[in-house]
């Protein structure tokens, strides 16, 4: 198991919006500084957008620039049951309380996913916390610049194939932990100090339970491959889709 990292600030604390690092399809994600009663720590704040907004100045009070335009969701939901029948009522009708209750799912899913392949062994942010339509976790950068996406980071050859081992070592692990990503691309890995970090799990699949599992882990290995041959490497993304396959 591995320790809670020592760069985190306990309560008491307090905290400052530092402003938007990202925006993207689902979510928003801004610096936070926490600071404690010695010391200070940088942490990233993902915002989940609302899925609808009607009033007038709505967006302003959430502290979001937009609102969500991820719509397909049903198939990334497979595998994942709400006890109640009512509330299954409530997100197969797309009610109100339905779509407060996707919301708080899609949060508390991703904080468990990265809680799990974090004490795996994953480079991913570590988890701090979450609550409402907000999740905590660790902050890659430092106080300049947050840690470039894959896609605009400039790695040289030997920086490419050392990325795309780490990519391996990573998908291993996900795959260990029976999880695939459902949306990776190299939009959704950084590059930080020579590492890889994966991000962004609020689709993650539960390879077993959902149907559609080992679909979406194909659909991953491809996409990311593909981005590596094209700058250059000799990959073979059908390959490697079936070296994973031990390991699910």
């Amino acid at each position: 198991m591995r320790p809670t990292p020592d760069w985190l600030i306990s309560e008491p604390y307090t905290d400052v919006d530092l402003g938007v690092i990202k925006s993207g399809k689902e979510a928003q994600v801004n610096l936070i500084e926490r600071t404690g009663d010695v010391s200070s720590c940088l942490i990233a704040r993902k915002l989940y957008l609302p899925r609808e907004v009607k009033e007038k100045g709505a967006l302003e009070a959430l502290g979001v620039q937009r609102s969500s335009t991820f719509r397909n969701d049903v198939q990334y939901r497979e595998g994942r049951q709400f006890r109640k029948s009512r509330d299954r009522r409530a997100v197969e009708k797309m009610t109100t309380h339905g779509k407060h209750l996707l919301q708080d799912r899609w949060t508390e899913h991703e904080h468990d996913v990265m809680g799990r392949v974090w004490a795996a062994g994953a480079a991913v942010p570590y988890p701090v916390g979450y609550a409402d339509d907000q999740f905590d976790m660790e902050y890659v950068g430092d106080s300049t610049r947050a840690a470039p996406q894959l896609y605009a980071a400039r790695l040289d050859r030997a920086e490419l194939d050392d990325a795309f081992d780490q990519l391996i070592l990573g998908l291993q692990c996900l795959t260990s932990e029976g999880i695939a990503h459902g949306d990776l691309s190299a939009y959704n890995l950084l590059w930080w100090r020579q590492t890889l970090v994966f991000i962004d799990f609020p689709q993650a699949i539960d390879i077993a339970a959902n149907p559609q599992g080992l679909g979406f882990l194909h659909r991953d290995v491809l996409n990311v491959c593909t981005w590596f041959e094209r700058k250059g490497l000799d990959v073979d993304g059908e390959e490697v889709f079936a070296g994973l396959l031990a390991f699910t």
